[in-house]
């Protein structure tokens, strides 16, 4: 595949790597440079950073004058608060900051910007004498939506992470991203087309100790929530049977191997056909190989990072995937295993819109409709019923109509 994609000519491929052998001799240097458990960036000590960055005494006097943070203080600026640090008990200024200080309000500003207006009026109801006042209830219901009691702190952090030594700097970390399938064009059909630029699915994070099919069940896809078969409607007594249930085939092609999914009796071989086609012509493809996807640690794996890899499932639905990084676990990221796979981010699509009223999203798709202008034809709901059903529920014509499930959904 290398003679397709051209890795080397592109800066951001890497070379072949395994690397759990790179992590491992990486960790163990880290592990030299921490004199004690626990230590990480926020509790290492001062001499314990001189020694990590080999410098004489006189040296580091200077660095540690030139990087205090009071040189940042200009004359004039309000008066610094104690932010909260998640995996820090305290705020990164240190307790000489009081955490509570407020900066009053000054008039000028109270009269020209509405925000300070109304932080003043609120102040000022929220801090009347009467305990039986009502807007007493102001000052309890804000400080539930914080981090700390403090009316000023309009800060959203995750909670506190609680920094475990033999977790953070000791697992390995794999930064995945998964991109939506798009069409691929066909000559010989005119109306078929192609999106150019790859639209983000996923961002997944894995562990080295996971296996590939803890990774495919965490790509989640619209494709699997269609129904199949003639009930395209949830009933009471039988609910109807989804893609993903019924065909629960696939494989993740990384580094010329298909890794096929054969935790069900019935799942197929995808990746025979593809092998097949290959051998039978000089198209310069192969050899490939074969393994098992939930016995295929992701620190068994040997891959480019930044190279673009397969996840096929639903017969030809392919998504590419990309590794995009590969580190040690830092204190700031989640600090238990149960965390992990861990879904970091999604992606943005425009949802496909109902093509009748353009304000709903569409939950209904009819093909070789005579009655509409395009094939196929997308339907809220509402609109379905109303321009493709007769009253007593009989089709307005001929077409086939199918659930749509769309990309926001799931």
């Amino acid at each position: 595949m290398d003679s397709l994609h051209e890795p080397d000519s592109r800066s951001w491929i890497s070379k072949e790597i395994r690397p759990k052998q790179i992590l491992d001799k990486y960790q163990e240097r880290v592990a030299a440079y921490k004199p004690y458990q626990g230590t990480n960036e926020t509790n290492v000590r001062p001499f314990h950073l001189q020694q990590m960055v080999n410098v004489d005494d006189e040296m580091f006097k200077d660095l540690e004058e030139a990087m205090d943070i009071e040189n940042l203080t200009t004359e004039g600026e309000p008066c610094p608060m104690q932010l909260v640090n998640p995996n820090w008990n305290g705020g990164v200024y240190g307790i000489a900051i009081p955490r509570y200080n407020e900066t009053p309000i000054p008039e000028a500003g109270r009269l020209t910007l509405r925000t300070l207006y109304v932080q003043a009026e609120w102040n000022k109801r929220a801090k009347k004498d009467n305990p039986q006042d009502k807007d007493k209830t102001m000052v309890a219901s804000r400080k539930k939506e914080l981090l700390e009691p403090n009316d000023n702190f309009y800060l959203s952090q995750p909670p506190k992470q609680l920094y475990r030594g033999v977790f953070s700097d000791n697992k390995h970390l794999y930064t995945i991203k998964v991109y939506r399938p798009f069409v691929h064009p066909n000559i010989a059909i005119k109306d078929t087309f192609s999106n150019k630029d790859l639209t983000l699915a996923q961002e997944i994070w894995v562990l080295g100790e996971h296996t590939l099919a803890d990774f495919r069940d965490k790509i989640t896809c619209s494709i699997d929530n269609n129904f199949v078969g003639k009930q395209q409607v949830d009933t009471l007594n039988k609910l109807a049977p989804r893609a993903g249930d019924v065909y629960k085939s696939g494989f993740l092609f990384i580094n010329s191997c298909f890794y096929l999914d054969t935790r069900h009796k019935d799942n197929i071989d995808y990746s025979q056909v593809i092998i097949d086609w290959a051998s039978k012509s000089n198209r310069n493809l192969g050899p490939f190989k074969k393994g098992v996807m939930e016995t295929t640690k992701f620190q068994d794996l040997e891959f480019r990072v930044g190279y673009p890899y397969v996840f096929t499932h639903q017969g030809n639905h392919e998504h590419l995937f990309c590794i995009t990084d590969v580190r040690l676990v830092g204190p700031d990221d989640p600090q238990s295993e149960n965390k992990y796979p861990l879904i970091r981010s999604v992606g943005v699509q425009q949802s496909r819109m109902c093509m009748v009223c353009q304000i709903k999203i569409a939950t209904w798709v009819t093909v070789n409709n005579s009655r509409v202008a395009e094939n196929p034809f997308f339907f809220c709901t509402l609109c379905y019923k109303s321009f493709n059903l007769k009253v007593d529920g009989s089709k307005e014509g001929e077409f086939e109509e199918y659930r749509y499930h769309d990309v926001n959904s799931v």
